[in-house]
């Protein structure tokens, strides 16, 4: 199963690479940017700080598990343009930040306590997207529809995940490099955290998809 699901996974990234592009730039673009401009090396507490922890809770609160959504729903159901994912799953955004916040608290503590509680937690939760935006499930009938679909299957799907992940860093490592140590400021500082989410990004949203579509057959 596993190196089935990655291999489907790669192909879904390779063959949507530049769809893939096109929709997570729409959102995040402008709010990396953002963030890039306002990155401190101010000290702490200043005002630039709390802009830069302001954005960056947005990115990662909002905008990830949105643009997360918006792909899977994409690739599910092959809408015509970059923005219509994202018209289609806006009355879900309020269950893809929830669930987000649940899944990060309860993975996080389940680190804090013992790591494998938590590797567990976000095992099992990993379908709650799909659960969401393909199932219209409301958060928390998502998070049970997801542990009774990754159950049995854990060791497994957290195997797809560490490898898509092995796989990542030699992808990403170019453009971060050329992105800290070639273009340095705000523009290196943006092309390094947009390449780095946009590979995160595809593959947390189509593992899942892929998973979903194998497990709730």
């Amino acid at each position: 199963m596993i190196r089935e699901v990655v291999a489907e996974v790669w192909s879904l990234f390779l063959g949507r690479f530049w769809r893939t592009l096109l929709i997570v730039l729409l959102l995040l673009a402008p709010l990396e940017l953002g963030l890039a401009i306002v990155d401190p090396g101010f000290a702490s507490f200043a005002p630039g700080w709390w802009a830069w922890v302001g954005i960056t809770s947005l990115i990662a609160q909002v905008a990830f598990p949105w643009a997360i959504g918006a792909l899977v729903h994409d690739v599910a159901e092959g809408d015509r343009t970059a923005a219509e994912p994202y018209a289609r799953t806006w009355d879900r955004l309020p269950d893809l930040i929830m669930s987000s916040l649940v899944a990060a608290v309860g993975a996080a503590l389940g680190l804090v306590a013992f790591v494998v509680p938590g590797l567990i937690l976000f095992a099992r939760w990993t379908l709650i997207v799909p659960a969401i935006v393909l199932e219209h499930m409301p958060w928390r009938a998502a998070l049970g529809r997801s542990n009774e679909l990754v159950r049995g299957r854990t060791a497994a799907v957290l195997g797809i995940f560490a490898l898509l992940t092995l796989t990542a860093v030699p992808l990403v490592a170019v453009p971060v490099l050329v992105g800290y140590l070639v273009l340095e400021g705000v523009l290196g500082a943006w092309l390094a955290a947009l390449a780095l989410n946009t590979v995160i990004i595809a593959f947390y949203s189509y593992a899942p998809f892929v998973l979903h579509r194998r497990l709730a057959s």
